[in-house]
Order: structure tokens, then sequence, then C-alpha cells
């Protein structure tokens, strides 16, 4: 089965906010089944969306709409699609209910503008919004169904996964089977993969594989389609264990994992705390670690320790150390990685320092040029690195490579 993918909205056709709503749809069809054969973007002009509208009818089984459907003048996809597939506007009053719940539970007055909403095309069914104002709906018209849904990443990726993708499931042929397994990887290039999976991606005849780059990391995705569903699940498996096999501990998490979930796991259970000096990254590796939930479990604290004098008072780098090596050296790295994990009494400490840009570089220590170092009770390492871009790249990638540090130790030790 097919379908198409429309996003409506000037900002999205100006290049303004990117279309972050296109790429999770396209994803989530993909993971059950159904092939995306177009992605279309239109500003907010009726005759613009409802030549796409009746452009897109019978030539797909699915048209995903996204956005327009909010209380103000430009909001005109209802209106659109009520045109495109000519239908009347009438008040749907599970919507207008809906709506003043919301208001009512939110402390809010519902203005006069918001009850435009609540009319929909007739004979539409109704797509409840959890956490928002504006309800989707979906029609169908001959062979293909249509499915509008506000343009609010947060609130569009909750009803689709809640509402639509049942929906779509249902209509889609059992004997319609696809499956996927990412494999995430950092630290070695897309080509560097690429080579060193070429027998099993040239063996592996019922499976397609994918690289999708994602600085600075790689997503490895294999996929594969039919209707014999414990197969594919064994097959799949046993491919993946063939794969991590050759690329070892460079595959860091799988799926939808983040790197600092995978550290924050690790560190959970081993049961062990980290504590953090950060200087040149000023507070992101602490960042990322806290946007996981339940990270009080092994973060106890962090500090950013951005000048010398920081450094000297907080962390007892001893000032001869920074006169002779500079802030930017093992040495001074050393220093407050012990000297983190001593003030905390942590397991370990995890320390950075660096010349993030785009001045401040010289011949000797150009700009990029950073030391991780991770202190435990029986061991510290340091490492220097030289990392390339501008003043953001540089830091993220400072602390990814810091994150990929800790994780490594761990499943080392």
């Amino acid at each position: 089965m097919k379908a198409e993918i429309i996003t409506i909205g000037d900002e999205l056709s100006s290049g303004s906010v990117q279309n972050t709503n296109a790429t999770f749809i396209a994803a989530q069809l993909h993971t059950i089944g159904i092939e995306v054969v177009k992605i279309t973007t239109v500003g907010d002009d009726t005759e613009t969306i409802v030549d796409a509208l009746r452009s897109a009818q019978q030539k797909v089984s699915f048209v995903i709409v996204t956005g327009g459907l909010g209380p103000t003048m430009d909001d005109i996809t209802t209106r659109a699609a009520a045109e495109a597939l000519r239908r009347k506007l009438v008040l749907n009053k599970r919507a207008l209910k809906a709506m003043e719940e919301k208001f009512q539970k939110y402390g809010r007055t519902m203005s006069p503008h918001n009850v435009k909403q609540a009319y929909l095309p007739s004979d539409s069914t109704l797509i409840p919004n959890p956490i928002g104002t504006a309800c989707g709906f979906s029609l169908a018209k001959s062979s293909t169904l249509f499915i509008f849904l506000p343009g609010v990443p947060r609130e569009m990726k909750r009803m689709f996964q809640e509402s639509v993708t049942p929906v779509i499931k249902k209509e889609q042929p059992e004997t319609s089977l696809v499956r996927s397994r990412v494999l995430k990887i950092f630290g070695k290039t897309e080509s560097y993969c690429d080579q060193m999976l070429s027998d099993v991606i040239k063996r592996e005849k019922e499976i397609t594989f994918s690289f999708l780059p994602h600085y600075p990391e790689i997503s490895l995705k294999f996929t594969m389609r039919g209707n014999d569903k414990k197969y594919i699940e064994k097959k799949l498996k046993a491919v993946e264990r063939t794969i991590t096999k050759i690329l070892g501990d460079i595959i860091f998490g799988k799926d939808e994992e983040t790197l600092e979930e995978v550290v924050g796991n690790l560190l959970r259970s081993k049961g062990a705390t980290i504590s953090l000096a950060e200087s040149c990254t000023g507070g992101l590796i602490t960042h990322r670690l806290t946007n996981v939930p339940g990270s009080s479990d092994y973060l106890e604290r962090s500090l950013i320790v951005y000048s010398n004098k920081a450094k000297k008072e907080l962390l007892k780098v001893p000032a001869p150390i920074l006169n002779r090596f500079g802030a930017v050296s093992k040495e001074t790295a050393e220093c407050m990685a012990k000297g983190v994990k001593s003030l905390s009494k942590t397991n370990f400490g995890l320390a950075v320092t660096g010349i993030a840009g785009p001045t401040g570089g010289t011949t000797e220590k150009p700009v990029g040029t950073v030391f991780i170092s991770l202190a435990h009770s029986r061991y510290i390492t340091t490492q220097k690195y030289r990392f390339y871009g501008d003043r953001e790249q540089i830091k993220f990638m400072t602390s990814h490579y810091a994150l990929d540090t800790l994780r490594k130790h761990l499943i080392e030790n």
C-alpha cells in the first residue's frame, strides 16, 4: 500500500522551520509497511492546498496531511479540504465539546475564534487530540483515506501513534509485513562500515540495508518484508548478531536509543556514580545526561570550570600545572578529573578541556584541540583529540566522545 504526505504552512515552504513532521510520518509508515511515494510541502494558500489534495486522490491509499488546523486566519486546511473533497463544513459537536473541556481544564477562556476549529467536512471521523485543542479528522474519498492532523509536532506525533497507526494497520493486508532493526554507530565512517559489512550485504538478498548519517553518528537500518512473522524476526536477529560481531563496540545502541541513555543505563546497572568537570563544553555533557529521566540515580554533580581561577579554586588544579602546561593540556585534564571525583566521592570523574574556537588557537594547540580525561579509583585515562567544524560542532563532538569514552570503560570494566 502507498501513501503521500502533505505538510502545510508558510513557515515550512519558506524554510523558516524544519519539516520534522514529514520525517516522522515517513519513518512511522515505513515501519508498518506503507510505502511513501511522495512528500509535498505547500504554503498557506487555499488554491494550492486544494490542488495538492485533488492530485493525491486515487493515486495512493493514504494521504497524511499536517498543519493549518488552528484558529487563526492563516489556518485554512479544513476549509480547503472541504472544497477539494466536495463536502460541506458542519459543526462537529464532539470536537466543540472536546475543545471546551480542554480550555476549562487549563483554566482558560475559549475565544469565539476557536469555534472555527470545530467545523469539519461532513462525514468526517474525528481524531481526538489528547494534549491540544485542534482535533484531527479523517475522510474517505473513493479509494483514498485522507487523514488531517495538527502541525504542532508534539501533538501530531501523539495523535499519529495513538489513533492513526491503528487505523492504517486495520486497512493493511495481513500479508504485508515489514520489520526493521536500527543499530547506532559512532567512531567510524560510513565507508568503513560499508566495507566491513560488504559480504553480509551481498549475501543477505532478502534484506535491504541503508546507512543513515546523522552527525556525528551513523544509523544502520536493515529491513525485511514478507508474510512470515516468525521467520522475519529470526532472520533479523541473526543478521543483527553477525553485524554486532563484525563492528564491535562502535555500535553503541539500537533503534531510538541515545548515547546518553545507553551511558545512563550502564551506570545504573553497575550501581556507579559520575561527576563532571566541564570547561570548553560549558555544561553540554551534563545537559545531555540530565535529559534522561532518572539521571539523579548516577549523576552526583557537575562543575563548569571555565576559567583557570575556577579550576584552581574548585578542583584544586595546581597553579604550576596551569602555568607550565596550560588549561588545555593532558596534565590539567587529569587534575580536573581526579579533582571532581575526589570532591564528589563518585566512582568516576569525567573532565573535558579544549579550544572550541573560532579564536584562541595556536600553532601548538590549534582550534579544536580537546583533552578528555576519565578518572576511576583504579586508573585514569586521558586522550587528546583534534575536532573540526564551528564552535557548536566542536562542543558537541567533545560531548559525544566524552560520553562514548565513559560507555566503553563501563563495558570493559
